[in-house]
C-alpha cells in the first residue's frame, strides 16, 4: 500500500511526520484542515485527482459543490491519517485504554482462523483511510505479514516504506524476487497482502470499475491460485467514534474449472466487486492520489 502524488513526495511526507510527532493530535488535525482547504481553494492536482476519482464512484447524481467537499474531506483525512499513525503505535494507544483501530469480533475471528490454518491467505488492500494503522493493528495481534508494495519506488514511496515496517510487517517492493518471496510464503501457509484498487502498470489488464474501463493490477489473483490460497478484500474507514474500523470480507476460494484464464477473470470480478461495495460506503474515504481513470483535467462521463 502506498500513498502517492503530491502527498507521497519526501517533502510532504516528512512535514507530516514531523506534525504527528512534535505536535499535540488535535493540533495535528487542525493543520491537516486548514491545508485541505488551502489544496481545495487552490484546486491542486492532488485535489483534481481526487475529486475526479470520487466523482467516478458516485455518479452523475453528485453535485459539484458535493464532489468538491468530498474530495477536501479525503484531503483532510489523508493529513490526519498521518497524525494518528506516527503519533504513537497501535499498542501505545491501547496501552493507554484509547485503542484507535477496532474490528467487529465475528470478523476478526473468521479472518484469524484462515490466516493461522495451513492454507495461504492473500489480503486485497482497498486505499480507504487508515489502512497502513490496520496492518499494524492485525501485524501487532500475532500475525505476521509480507506486503508487496509498488514497484520502482520514488524517494517518497522508499521513504513511506521505511517508516511501515513494524514488527511483523515485512514491506518488500514488487519485484521478480520479492513476488517469488510471496509466492512461497502463500504455500506455506503465510500471509501477503497488496493494494488492488489503484493503477500500477501499463501493462495491467483492463477491467471494469465502477462501471469504466481502467487498468489494475491482476497478478495478485494469478498468484493466490497458484498457491491455492483464499483472497480476503480488507479496508479502514474512520467512524463517527473517532477509530479507524478494519472491514474484513469473507475469503474468496476459487472456482477451477480447467480454463485458468476465465477462473482469473471470475476471481479478479469478485474481489473488484468487495471493493466497490467498501468504497461506495465512504467514498471521501478513498485516498488514491494518482488517477484510477483518465486525467483528472477531463470531466467524467456524467
Amino acid at each position: 500500500m502506498t500513498r502517492d502524488g503530491l502527498l507521497g513526495t519526501p517533502l510532504w511526507i516528512t512535514l507530516g511526520v514531523g506534525i504527528a510527532r512534535l505536535f499535540p493530535r488535535r493540533l495535528g488535525y487542525w493543520i491537516s484542515r486548514q491545508g485541505a482547504r488551502w489544496m481545495a481553494r487552490r484546486r491542486t492536482r492532488a485535489f483534481r485527482v481526487l475529486r475526479n476519482n470520487i466523482a467516478h464512484v458516485v455518479g452523475p447524481q453528485a453535485s459539484d459543490a458535493e464532489l468538491d467537499a468530498m474530495a477536501e474531506s479525503a484531503l483532510y483525512l489523508a493529513g490526519r491519517t498521518y497524525v494518528d499513525t506516527f503519533k504513537k503505535s497501535v499498542q501505545e494507544y491501547e496501552r493507554e485504554g484509547k485503542p484507535m483501530v477496532r474490528v467487529k469480533p465475528d470478523e476478526w475471528q473468521r479472518t484469524w482462523d484462515a490466516m493461522r490454518d495451513s492454507r495461504g491467505t492473500l489480503i486485497a488492500g482497498v486505499h480507504t483511510s487508515n489502512f497502513d494503522l490496520a496492518m499494524q493493528w492485525i501485524a501487532a495481534h500475532g500475525c505476521e505479514m509480507q506486503t508487496l508494495s509498488l514497484p520502482e519506488p520514488n524517494a517518497g514511496t522508499r521513504m513511506m516504506n521505511a517508516l511501515r515496517r513494524r514488527p511483523g510487517l515485512l514491506v518488500t517492493p514488487a519485484s521478480p524476487a520479492s513476488v517469488r518471496q510471496a509466492l512461497d510464503r502463500l504455500r506455506r501457509g503465510g500471509v501477503v497482502v497488496t493494494g488492488v484498487d489503484r493503477p500500477v502498470a501499463e501493462s495491467d489488464d483492463r477491467v471494469a470499475f465502477f462501471g469504466h474501463e481502467t487498468r489494475l493490477p491482476t497478478g495478485y489473483v494469478r498468484m493466490a491460485l497458484q498457491a491455492n490460497a483464499r483472497i480476503i478484500v480488507a479496508s479502514c474507514r474512520l467512524a463517527e467514534d473517532g477509530c479507524y474500523w478494519i472491514d474484513m470480507a469473507p475469503p474468496l476460494e476459487a472456482e477451477r474449472t480447467g480454463d485458468r484464464a476465465a477462473d482469473v477473470r471470475r476471481m479478479l470480478e469478485r474481489v473488484l466487486a468487495e471493493c466497490e461495495r467498501f468504497i461506495s460506503a465512504a467514498p471521501e474515504q478513498w485516498l488514491v492520489f494518482v488517477p484510477v481513470w483518465e486525467d483528472p483535467d477531463a470531466p467524467p462521463e456524467r
